[in-house]
């Protein structure tokens, strides 16, 4: 079937990130070990509940700082955390408001309150808007919504509350355990890779499958 819906990933298929500059930034602080300590602390309960907006920055904070061992300030904490966030290139942005002139389109995020007040202050300055969600039919945050990606339900959520049918539906991530959840849904899906065009990967896509490219 024709594709009508699309649903996009936010970092790293929108806004580009580097995930080693918060770690740089963290060890500038005193914080030793930071790979091991993240990649540790991402997968206890406490990273999840954030994401999923089910504690409080500041409850965020203080497990970041017993995982540190260090007595962090809030405004060093954000700034750290933030660093990764880059940009969102123009020209994708250009394309994101093409696109939608087309299909239905959507984002689906797994991201948090501290992120989500960072961006909001860059697309202010840069592109005059206060969420990217004004881009898109409807902007799904896990935060706000109460589940993350690769949970089902959140991809269930997107599908039913907008009416959308899994084959008429391309999906893009970054993340391969994101892109499978959403394969095994029956969702058209694009895994994006370190260093690929977000727009030349939808086009290549579309044209693959016959439908209208845009540039």
């Amino acid at each position: 079937m024709a594709i009508k819906n699309i649903i996009f990933d936010y970092g790293k298929v929108i806004i580009n990130l580097d995930f080693d500059l918060t770690r740089i930034a963290f060890e500038k602080e005193g914080v030793n070990n930071f790979n091991s300590m993240f990649t540790e602390f991402s997968h206890q309960p406490f990273f999840h509940l954030f994401d999923c907006g089910l504690i409080s920055e500041e409850e965020f904070r203080m497990h970041l700082r017993t995982a540190a061992n260090l007595n962090l300030s809030d405004s060093v904490i954000d700034s750290c955390w933030n660093a990764m966030l880059l940009d969102i290139p123009k020209e994708r942005m250009k394309y994101i408001e093409g696109i939608k002139n087309k299909f239905n389109t959507f984002l689906l995020s797994n991201t948090n309150s501290i992120h989500l007040n960072f961006i909001s202050n860059y697309l202010q300055k840069e592109f005059g808007i206060k969420d990217i969600s004004e881009k898109f039919k409807k902007a799904y945050y896990s935060c706000q919504v109460g589940m993350r990606k690769p949970d089902e339900k959140i991809y269930q959520l997107v599908l039913e509350e907008n009416k959308l049918l899994p084959d008429e539906t391309l999906f893009i991530d970054d993340s391969a355990v994101n892109v499978e959840t959403a394969d095994k849904l029956g969702l058209n899906v694009i895994l994006l890779m370190e260093n690929e065009n977000v727009e030349a990967k939808i086009n290549e896509y579309l044209l693959s499958h016959k439908e209208t490219v845009l540039h």
